[in-house]
């Protein structure tokens, strides 16, 4: 992610807490499925703001390699992929180098769509001539609103893993709001940036899309 969206670390905890860790495990895997990952590519594979390399864990499993992680923060190092610490919208690698780029939960931790205009920039440029864009985020419904609100309360009767996850949202209100109010300007931004949707698909929460450089 970007340096203007680096997280308290309030919320670094509650996003480390090991039941959202084993949630995150566990969905991410279905998540990438529907986006069709199932095969490994022969070319290199990149996670933007890949936070603690939870998808590229997942894609390890499922046979994928060469694969590389950046996030502006500070992350372990893993024998499943390389990773950098880099702006996501500023990144110190070499044009047409990577067959896929995805960027999971993340596009709305870049806080404003000219930060996020700048990401899908890098990823045109990154992006080797037939490679693919994926992206996961959360489409702004008024249930998904509603839904979020309620886990922000502080209710000591609601399990550990929506407190924990209540704790999350209350760290990054600002910026999952945002995101949810905008966006559909995505849309937009991917079009100026010279991509075109390939597939897209949503769930109840969340937004699917793979994208391709435009002709």
């Amino acid at each position: 992610m970007t340096a203007s969206g680096a997280e308290t670390a309030a919320w670094e905890e509650a996003f480390a807490t090991p039941e959202l860790v084993a949630r995150r495990q566990r969905t991410y895997e279905a998540k990438l499925l529907r986006l069709g990952m199932q095969a490994p590519v022969d070319g290199r594979t990149l996670d933007v703001a890949c936070g603690r390399g939870d998808a590229l864990q997942v894609l390890s499993r499922l046979g994928h390699r060469r694969l590389f992680g950046a996030d502006i923060s500070w992350g372990a190092n893993s024998t499943e992929y390389r990773r950098l610490i880099a702006d996501g919208a500023q990144l110190p690698l070499a044009g047409k180098s990577f067959e896929r780029i995805l960027c999971v939960h993340s596009l709305h931790h870049f806080r404003s769509f000219d930060e996020i205009g700048r990401l899908l920039a890098e990823c045109r440029r990154l992006l080797t001539d037939d490679g693919q864009l994926y992206l996961i985020d959360h489409w702004g419904s008024p249930w998904l609103r509603t839904i979020f609100r309620v886990l922000e309360w502080r209710c000591p009767v609601y399990p550990n893993i929506a407190r924990q996850f209540g704790a999350q949202l209350r760290e990054e209100h600002d910026a999952i709001f945002w995101w949810l109010r905008e966006w559909k300007r995505l849309y937009q931004e991917l079009q100026a940036a010279g991509f075109s949707i390939e597939h897209q698909s949503r769930s109840a929460t969340f937004l699917y899309l793979r994208c391709r450089l435009s002709d």
